[in-house]
């Protein structure tokens, strides 16, 4: 196939001439091609030499200070979610939670929620805008359609646990997350879309989960919950709490927390929630711990120590000292260089008053009936001690 280079004498310019042979089977579609050796400028001269001139696209101060303004308003705009994003900073500024990416509103029993922090729900449910729960077994769908179907063939009528605390028609069931995956699951879910520091969602099976219900004639309704480790290596007696948002302000959170407390007492252990606490869990277990101790205080008689009013809650000596400094009871003494309790008892007193005007519900130990959780390994050891298991036999 012969090609060369022509020069125009008129207009000064290199054109490549490609000739093909007449006999080619590419002569019909390719009969001449002619190239400008000058249209790298000009982009295979599709635009003129004016149109991609590039120096029209150069940033003037005008955008440089443009995209400036931009920038200070997405940064604000990011200080302002993350302000509404704390539940305690939004209640303080009268708005409500940032939306989140996916789910806007849950339909849980009659009441419509707006979530607050976004859950690891499956893609197929996190996707809608609405998402619908049963308040039965929990169980979340998509549609309000389905839930109706749902509802016509679910016959829960109360967490799927042994019921272990009744006062009135308010009771606690103690539910392994081992043998009710899926109910626990779906707890830990919910939960989430209300508690920012909560991580684990599906792996349930070494946790207890205490869910607080309370009887309107027909079946259980939940109120809150709380979870806790089976074998807990730090003692800790509370993994995660929460009260659902449409029954806060009720006093069920200092009710759930002072009934963690209540089954530390029964395994005669020291007991402390699992850190880092949320921002409203702390507040709630700050002032839990204020009562709890002047409530102590005021019943025990000298020596008062911190190891005493220790084994009279089941708290654990950092969080009795945190008390004991926010009741002002904690002083140095600058003369004998040692630390002394100060006891105010009309202080005292004005404390556990005021938590009892707010918090009207009260746990009753009385009302309990429970056992502490024992694990396989653990009757194997009680087995083993008594001398009931049968030794093997040797074979002769």
């Amino acid at each position: 196939m012969p090609a060369k280079v022509a020069v125009s004498p008129t207009e000064a310019k290199s054109l490549l001439v490609i000739k093909f042979d007449t006999k080619s089977i590419h002569y019909e579609n390719y009969k001449k091609l002619l190239l400008d050796l000058e249209c790298e400028k000009t982009f295979i001269g599709v635009l003129t030499e004016e149109e991609a001139d590039t120096s029209l696209t150069d940033l003037t101060p005008d955008d440089t200070q443009l995209f400036d303004k931009a920038k200070k308003v997405v940064t604000r705009t990011k200080e302002v979610t993350h302000a509404f994003s704390d539940p305690v900073l939004s209640n303080q500024l009268h708005a409500p939670p940032p939306q989140p990416t996916t789910i806007r509103n849950v339909y849980f029993g009659n009441y419509k929620v707006k979530p607050w922090y976004t859950s690891p729900y499956p893609e197929e449910y996190s996707c809608s805008r609405n998402l619908y729960l049963c308040n039965a077994c929990l169980k979340y769908m998509n549609s309000d359609y389905v839930l109706q179907r749902h509802r016509m063939k679910c016959a829960w009528r109360h967490p799927p646990g042994d019921e272990i605390y009744r006062d009135q028609n308010i009771s606690m069931f103690e539910v392994d997350g081992q043998r009710q995956p899926i109910y626990c699951q779906n707890l830990c879910l919910l939960a989430k879309m209300f508690l920012q520091s909560k991580i684990l969602c599906y792996d349930v099976e070494p946790f207890l989960f205490y869910i607080m219900t309370e009887y309107d004639g027909t079946s259980c309704k939940i109120l809150g919950y709380f979870s806790k480790e089976k074998r807990s290596a730090s003692n800790y007696n509370v993994s995660c709490i929460l009260t659902l948002p449409i029954y806060q302000r009720r006093g069920y959170g200092a009710f759930l927390i002072d009934f963690s407390y209540l089954l530390s007492m029964a395994e005669r252990k020291l007991g402390s929630p699992e850190k880092p606490l949320s921002d409203l869990g702390l507040l709630s277990y700050r002032s839990y711990w204020k009562k709890r101790v002047a409530e102590t205080l005021l019943s025990m008689r000298s020596p008062v120590s911190i190891e005493n009013i220790a084994q009279a809650t089941s708290m654990v000596c950092d969080d009795v000292i945190s008390a004991l400094e926010a009741l002002s009871v904690l002083k140095y003494d600058m003369k004998k260089k040692i630390y002394v309790l100060h006891i105010d008892k009309m202080n005292l007193y004005h404390v556990c008053k005021k938590w009892d005007e707010k918090h009207p519900q009260r746990v009753k130990p009385a009302y309990l009936r429970w056992t502490p959780y024992i694990g396989e390994a653990k009757i194997s050891d009680l087995l083993s001690k008594e001398d009931i298991l049968l030794p093997l036999s040797k074979s002769s």
